[in-house]
């Protein structure tokens, strides 16, 4: 792998992890379409990391909250035996119950996924069925309450949608967001939860991976500009979407998944 096709899969995981575009979809595409063939599981672990540090950075003062605020009410907890938590704690709860589902499925089906679905005809599927969730998800929103309150039925819910990211082309963020938005969230609260919501599960990928690879295979120069370009792009992409969902929908969003699908059907056929 030359410099130049890291730092341009780099760009692609870090814009379309966020972005709800699909990244597993894009890393698949991207290859294929100029003959680059498959890239290592030390450069894909490399990729996973650059986008959690982006998801750190940018939510740092939130991360950091929740982590003060567990310390802070378990403290009480143990010393004044008094079964009271703030707002930050139940997040932080929520973001740990909206996690089990996809991390129980990846788990225990991970290598089924991986060995089933990795091929540009079913990403074509899952960029179609994940362009209708995203539609329905903005066509119905006039009818939905529109909300900033996450419950913890809806952190569930919206990890049974994170859990659809399992298949190349539905897209981790389309698919929480457009799961939020069905279940009453404002598009910027759905966004912002599913981000957080996201970052277990990007890390525990990069962790996994990271246990099947031996170590020396990080000592490259393409593997550092595939980390630098993730993370820078994945920064962007966050700050962008956070900012495009507060008055913008998600059409545009769904006009270039549709029009993905369609240049991936001529490119099968011809």
């Amino acid at each position: 792998m030359s410099i130049f096709q890291s730092i341009v899969l780099g760009l692609v995981q870090g814009l379309t992890e966020f972005i709800p575009v699909s990244s597993s979809g894009h890393l698949l595409i991207v290859p294929a379409l100029f003959g680059w063939g498959a890239q290592s599981l030390a450069f894909d672990t490399t990729l996973h990391l650059g986008t959690s540090l982006a998801l750190v950075v940018y939510f740092y003062n939130d991360l950091k909250d929740i982590v003060l605020s567990f310390l802070s009410d378990g403290t009480k907890l143990i010393f004044s035996k008094k079964l009271s938590f703030s707002d930050n704690t139940l997040l932080g709860f929520k973001l740990i119950l909206g996690s089990i589902p996809a991390l129980l499925l990846g788990f225990l089906f991970n290598d089924y996924f991986e060995n089933t679905f990795r091929a540009v005809s079913w990403t074509i599927l899952f960029l179609f069925l994940g362009s209708i969730l995203m539609f329905f998800a903005e066509y119905l929103m006039g009818t939905c309450k529109d909300s900033k309150k996450i419950s913890f039925y809806k952190a569930i819910s919206i990890g049974l949608f994170q859990s659809l990211a399992l298949f190349p082309g539905f897209s981790r963020s389309g698919a929480t967001i457009s799961g939020g938005v069905l279940l009453g969230l404002s598009k910027e609260s759905a966004a912002r939860f599913s981000f957080l919501l996201s970052l277990p599960i990007i890390l525990s990928a990069g962790i996994y991976q990271l246990l099947s690879i031996n170590f020396s295979e990080f000592v490259n120069l393409e593997l550092l500009f595939g980390l630098v370009s993730s993370f820078l792009s994945g920064l962007f992409a966050i700050r962008f979407l956070l900012g495009f969902l507060k008055s913008n929908k998600l059409y545009p969003f769904i006009i270039y998944r549709i029009l993905l699908v369609l240049f991936l059907l001529l490119y099968k056929i011809y």
